[in-house]
């Protein structure tokens, strides 16, 4: 049976594809959306994807629209979250589930509310370069994984969720608030800031002339928005930091060995990252 309403706080790239495969594949009678930005035009593909839109912080319309929600996912920076959950929890009477790229900051900010248990903090580990509601595609989250904190969450509320992250084709993994976000740290954080410095890098040193695919494809993610990405630097720094010195450390040691002109630990190192890739691709996404 499909959601009676879906509200989507924040109907951007992951948002918009939230709509877009709930729409498709009918899980939801009504979706909403709540956004500071006017609603796409109706002349746009996106322009019938929503069965209400409500733009910019209308209190009372927006309590109405939460009170009618049969689930409420807040799909907007980390910042935005820990600001208005407080109030999305008081309102809303279905569970509540968001998107947001650190974990820990935001479960804090509402340990002691009552309506706590109702909260069950995710993470789609799927996204594009590009944000905007213009990118969003509806299969965005199929075979990705969904990272869900549900440790503090009822059991009753978890397993909507779950469900749900299920219908839209992603595999939901549970970890703890703090195993996720030492986890990004390294597989997400890092990566955005190793692509951003080499793209600068070679922008430096006038060496894009000569990229090929394999820069391209090293530096697919560098340049991430400022918006989204404060929000991380500000909540997950001491995670991001550290997975940097550990990169810090062996790039060094690397570098004094090729600087010897000793090459077998690069070459080591080369063997492991494809072992590991090896491993992973014969163990699935599961």
């Amino acid at each position: 049976m499909p959601l009676t309403q879906l509200t989507i706080v924040g109907a951007g790239l992951i948002g918009g594809s939230i709509a877009l495969r709930a729409r498709q594949n009918g899980l939801a009678s009504k979706i909403c959306a709540i956004d500071r930005q006017p609603a796409p035009a109706g002349t746009s593909p996106f322009g019938q994807l929503f069965d209400h839109w409500i733009e910019g912080d209308q209190s009372e319309e927006v309590k109405q629209c939460l009170q009618a929600s049969a689930l409420t996912v807040l799909c907007i920076p980390v910042s935005a979250i820990i600001q208005i959950l407080p109030s999305v929890l008081k309102w809303s009477l279905g569970p509540v589930t968001d998107c947001g790229s650190t974990k820990e900051t935001i479960v804090r900010s509402v340990s002691a509310y009552q309506e706590r248990a109702r909260f069950v903090p995710g993470h789609p580990m799927a996204g594009h370069p590009r944000g905007g509601i213009e990118n969003a595609t509806s299969d965005l989250f199929v075979d990705k994984k969904w990272i869900l904190c549900s440790g503090q969450s009822s059991q009753e509320s978890a397993e909507f969720v779950r469900d749900f992250v299920r219908s839209l084709g992603a595999i939901p993994l549970d970890l703890s608030p703090e195993d996720h976000d030492r986890s990004v740290a390294i597989t997400s954080h890092l990566p955005q800031v190793i692509a951003s410095a080499l793209s600068v890098l070679a922008q430096k040193n006038d060496a894009l002339k000569a990229a090929g695919p394999g820069f391209a494809s090293a530096t697919r993610v560098a340049g991430g928005h400022e918006e989204m990405w404060k929000d991380i630097f500000e909540t997950n720094g001491a995670a991001i930091a550290d997975a940097l010195q550990q990169a810090s450390t062996l790039l060094g040691e690397l570098s004094a060995q090729l600087g010897a002109d000793k090459i077998e630990g690069v070459l080591q190192l080369l063997r492991g990252a494809r072992n590991g890739r090896r491993s992973d691709d014969e163990g699935g996404s599961d």
